[in-house]
């Protein structure tokens, strides 16, 4: 099977890069396509899901996989990306009812960030001098904040990283490879995983 992620932006690249063989069988491969934020996404969406259309008869194991902040308002992002996939004619996970379907939108609640603060372990691995301490008073799942970027970015200036630049980026790249998928508190991450287990048992 091949599982093409069309993705917001660059950090989620970064992030699924180092991810994804940990969510998937050996001999699943994938292509990560990231955008320039969500209105290049939304912009680009309609085309080549006229692409994916026509290819899907001819690559039966072929799958996409669309992935977006969710930022403050969850059902209307989730309702927006079904809205385009249905009007170029293809199912998704959430509306195929039992039928054979090809596409999943997933959404990481409120922001990618969210998946990282969902393993705090992860975060002190690749940021030692983040200690217990300086995630007080966060709740157990991360999606209920409604600022996950910048309480992630408390949370390491607290324990003395000021960070320059494409911050995140770089926390893809420093705290993805420490994340374990078992312990990750955060529920979008865990509604992440299991579409890509459907996905692959869908084959």
């Amino acid at each position: 099977m091949h599982i093409e992620f069309l993705l917001e932006e660059e950090s989620a690249k970064a992030a699924l890069d180092v991810l994804l063989p940990k969510l998937l069988p050996p001999d699943t491969t994938w292509s990560c396509y990231p955008h320039r934020g969500k209105t290049d996404l939304f912009q680009r969406l309609p085309g080549r899901l006229k692409t994916y259309a026509r290819q899907f008869a001819g690559q039966p194991d072929l799958r996409v996989v669309i992935l977006m902040d969710a930022d403050s308002d969850c059902k209307r992002r989730k309702g927006e990306l079904e809205k385009i996939v249905a009007d170029a004619g293809l199912l998704t996970k959430t509306t195929a009812a039992g039928q054979p379907f090809r596409i999943i939108t997933r959404l990481a609640v409120q922001e990618l960030e969210a998946w990282f603060l969902g393993d705090r372990a992860a975060i002190h691995a690749a940021y030692p001098r983040v200690r217990p301490p300086h995630f007080s008073g966060l709740p157990h799942d991360p999606d209920t904040i409604a600022d996950t970027w910048e309480t992630l970015w408390r949370v390491l200036q607290e324990g003395k990283y000021y960070l320059t630049g494409k911050a995140k980026v770089e926390w893809a790249e420093t705290i993805t490879p420490h994340l374990e998928p078992d312990r990750n508190t955060s529920a979008s991450f865990q509604y992440f995983r299991l579409a890509l287990s459907h996905s692959v048992l869908s084959r």
